[in-house]
């Protein structure tokens, strides 16, 4: 008897738990006022009592927004052609070989100048020992040799641009503060992003979109006005003839675009490891854009992949927002020695191919830290202060490898989930009724006993979905749907032994505890197989697949409990307790 009490104890308090995991849900679907953690003037007095945690649904059931994105993988492998220009550059000056300049062609090969052939061969022996699988061999002619990147780390190159912006992706989802959004790669060179419920579409697709590439580039020694301006006559002359060919930098294509080909087009003009950027300034009364441009060292003195931490704040002296960071200590070393060598020149801090500002290097700076001005954009206070705080954000989620592209989006209205969820809904109520129905006459009363395990097993997937934040999907319904059936199918297992039982004479009480011994392996064998092909599916598929896999497993073990542990507690119930002499099976 003390072991009855304790199962029903624990049938009891399983029931108990699982309403109370799922009033949060049912409070954010039906009341439309989803519970806090953080107690509002207005809330219940109950609600500081309830878990934070909900049922979520996705993206089929409650609309949402659905991108695939590509990258810009030539931006991808300059910068890696530059990076690995630098290294080999090191690698030189490491072994103290002298006479070598490096340079980076349009064509993203590296070009080697050497002024005596012993020095070609110690850095053709290096290139051997230090760069075998990363660098390869063109040509040599003279003087100077032509190195690429070879096709093997090429092809890593590329992944590990993928795997890095999947990351990077989800930092800056996790801050924008979407739950369950689904951020994975589709096939070997796209990312699928979903955001169920989503509706600043907008601003999303403005993090999403920005690499947050950071850099500090030193502006190239030129003619100067005698006031120590920047002489940009040359610059616009250059930009006005590009424009002259059919190119605007209007608004009408991105930035980014327009420079690339910019400084593609201009080609030898520019002198060389230099490149043309712009900086871009809003007039206050008629805002209309006006793009100045820079002519900068290509080659950073800092870069983004030293920034430790970077957060918004407001200027003491004109109250505008501004965004300030801190560099690692590798970077911070690096930035004070860059700015102690150019002291008197203009330093322009780049963010996204976009020059914020530019000042004059007055002396060496030292500590690491810095910060980019966000005002004389002719935004307003909220405009700047919303920039400022995304900007810091994309910043601290780390730099995107490249610029993404949207290949494809659509927008789910709410509309097409609820017919969604209408149609989940009355299907799976629908075989519901027709299991009740049949297993009410055919097992009579046994039968009830196995309709009120399967309504506990729905109860029960629904409330560990809540508890995880786990997402419920339209596959899901059909993953739920499933575990019913398999759930039933258990009982049925017990029922026909139980009913063997009973004809070869034996109690009730004898004969359910032999039905219950007798079925147990066949319902093991059939559940490891279900939860093999779970995690089997879990592992290896995405998006509709995983949210059917995900609903599977925590049904099939939840069928276990309801199927072989609850309907047992009520049949000894009836017969230990109640005194019930005989069963209707």
């Amino acid at each position: 008897m003390k072991g009855l009490t304790w199962r029903f104890t624990v049938v009891a308090f399983s029931i108990l738990f699982s309403i109370y995991l799922l009033v949060p849900t049912i409070l954010k679907y039906r009341v439309g006022k989803p519970v806090s953690r953080i107690k509002k003037a207005d809330d219940p007095w109950y609600y500081a009592m309830l878990p934070a945690e909900t049922l979520k649904l996705g993206l089929d059931l409650m609309g949402g927004l659905h991108l695939v994105l590509g990258i810009d993988f030539d931006e991808v492998k300059k910068d890696s052609i530059s990076k690995l220009k630098n290294s080999l550059k090191d690698s030189s000056e490491r072994e103290k070989i002298e006479g070598l300049t490096f340079e980076v062609t349009g064509d993203r090969k590296i070009i080697v100048r050497f002024t005596d052939k012993a020095n070609w061969k110690k850095l053709d022996d290096l290139i051997g020992k230090e760069f075998k699988t990363v660098i390869d061999f063109v040509s040599e002619s003279g003087t100077e040799a032509v190195l690429k990147i070879t096709e093997s780390h090429d092809a890593y190159i590329k992944q590990r641009a993928v795997d890095q912006s999947l990351e990077t992706l989800r930092n800056r989802i996790d801050e924008f503060g979407i739950a369950e959004p689904i951020i994975q790669r589709q096939g070997e060179e796209k990312i699928l992003v979903q955001f169920p419920g989503i509706q600043e579409t907008g601003r999303l697709k403005d993090i999403i979109s920005r690499t947050a590439k950071l850099s500090f580039q030193i502006e190239k020694s030129g003619p100067e006005e005698p006031d120590g301006t920047p002489h940009f006559d040359q610059l616009k002359a250059w930009v006005a003839e590009f424009e002259s060919k059919g190119h605007k930098l209007d608004g009408s294509q991105p930035v980014s675009k327009f420079v690339k080909e910019l400084n593609a087009y201009l080609g030898d003009k520019l002198p060389k490891g230099s490149e043309i950027l712009f900086s871009k300034k809003v007039n206050v009364n008629t805002r209309e854009a006006e793009y100045i441009p820079y002519l900068l060292e290509i080659e950073p003195i800092v870069s983004g992949d030293e920034l430790e931490d970077a957060n918004y704040t407001f200027d003491q002296t004109n109250n505008e927002p501004i965004v300030t960071f801190q560099l690692n200590p590798s970077g911070a070393v690096k930035f004070e020695k860059a700015t102690g060598d150019n002291t008197g020149k203009f330093m322009a801090i780049v963010l996204d191919s976009n020059v914020h500002s530019a000042p004059r290097i007055k002396t060496r700076i030292g500590g690491g830290r810095a910060q980019i001005d966000m005002g004389g954009s002719g935004k307003n206070s909220q405009e700047l202060y919303n920039e400022a705080r995304d900007t810091a954000l994309v910043l601290r989620s780390g730099a995107l490898p490249a610029r993404l592209e949207f290949l494809e989006e659509r927008t789910i209205g709410p509309s097409l989930g609820a017919d969604a969820i209408r149609a989940g809904t009355s299907s799976l109520l629908g075989g519901l009724v027709v299991i009740f129905i049949f297993m009410g006459i055919y097992y009579r009363s046994s039968g009830l006993v196995a309709v009120a395990a399967l309504t506990l097993n729905g109860l029960f997937v629904l409330s560990c979905m809540a508890a995880f934040e786990g997402t419920l999907t339209l596959p899901g319904l059909a993953g739920l749907t499933l575990t019913l059936g398999m759930a039933i199918d258990a009982n049925v297992l017990i029922f026909e032994h139980v009913r063997e039982e009973l004809i070869h004479g034996k109690s009730a009480s004898l004969a359910i505890a032999e039905g219950y011994k007798r079925a147990f392996s066949a319902i093991i064998d059939t559940h490891m197989t279900a939860i093999i092909s779970g995690l089997v599916l879990m592992s290896f598929g995405y998006g509709p697949i995983r949210g059917f896999s995900v609903t599977l497993l925590i049904g099939i073990i939840v069928s276990l409990f309801t199927s072989v542990f609850i309907t047992r507690v009520i049949f000894d119930y009836r017969i230990n307790h109640l005194g019930t002499k005989s069963i209707s099976i």
